[in-house]
């Protein structure tokens, strides 16, 4: 890394950094969203399913409708507006989704145009924040970091699948990783407060991606990265300071930003 490093907010003089994220949020509820299985953390691998968690044929979803209610309550603490919504299947491939499909919201959410305000009167704008279904769990052995790649086996477990999440997605409002710490502090503490979820980081039951992107002050927004594996407050700091100086970085040397997803090291300190 350069000395920008050094300089204030990590950057050298006359670059902007520009920050939204994605928090994913499992509800309180007793049962899954779809389905009568328990929603209980730290149970027993594949206890927790049933025919409709694993998409065996002929089952048939039935709402939750207290996670309707979280996540309504959840819209109204982000001053968003409470709209009528609709459920769609986003269809794709991966282990820990059994059904081939994940039911979400795409164009017609629950909650939009909210906001958050943190110290400082600054105000954070929320896009949307949906209801969708959570995936399984898979745990990978053998690979660097836990990773799937150059794992030698996986283990998956179903318990997580189908459990109620909200998805709170912030506009690029975000211009400091202090910010983003903030922000995540203040929803947090929101979420616990309404009863909507217990909020916990180390559980998984608060999970953050964050996309970043630098840009010259005045420039259109630049190309994004979005950072996954993001488990505390603190690493969602270190992550978003490194990967701003990482981007600029490679501008200042000629270089472009291609748009990808990478995933944060806490050992290493670094996104790859």
């Amino acid at each position: 890394m350069s000395d920008s490093s050094k300089l204030q907010n990590g950057l050298p003089d006359g670059w902007e950094l520009v920050v939204g994220l994605e928090v994913h949020v499992e509800l309180a509820t007793k049962t899954k969203l779809f389905s009568a299985s328990p929603n209980r953390f730290g149970d027993e691998p594949n206890t927790n399913i049933d025919p409709v968690t694993l998409g065996l044929p002929g089952a048939l979803p039935v709402l939750n409708e207290h996670a309707v209610e979280l996540a309504m309550r959840i819209g109204l603490a982000l001053n968003c507006s409470v709209q009528p919504c609709t459920f769609h299947r986003k269809n794709y491939f991966y282990p820990d989704l059994p059904k081939a499909y994940q039911i979400s919201q795409y164009d017609q959410p629950l909650n939009v145009d909210g906001y958050l305000m943190l110290p400082g009167n600054v105000r954070v704008e929320v896009e949307r924040a949906h209801l969708e279904e959570d995936t399984g769990k898979s745990t990978h052995f053998g690979g660097a970091g836990g990773r799937i790649h150059g794992s030698e086996y996986s283990l998956i477990d179903f318990n997580r699948a189908g459990v109620p999440l909200v998805e709170i997605v912030s506009r690029p409002d975000i211009r400091t990783a202090e910010q983003a710490k903030q922000y995540v502090s203040e929803l947090r503490a929101i979420l616990v407060a309404i009863g909507a979820s217990d909020a916990k980081m180390e559980e998984g039951s608060m999970r953050c991606d964050a996309n970043v992107s630098v840009r010259r002050f005045g420039d259109p927004l630049g190309t994004r990265c979005e950072i996954k594996n993001v488990n505390s407050v603190r690493s969602l700091g270190r992550a978003i300071e490194y990967e701003a100086r990482r981007q600029v970085d490679i501008l200042e040397t000629g270089g472009s930003i291609r748009q990808e997803t990478r995933h944060w090291d806490d050992a290493e300190g670094r996104t790859h």
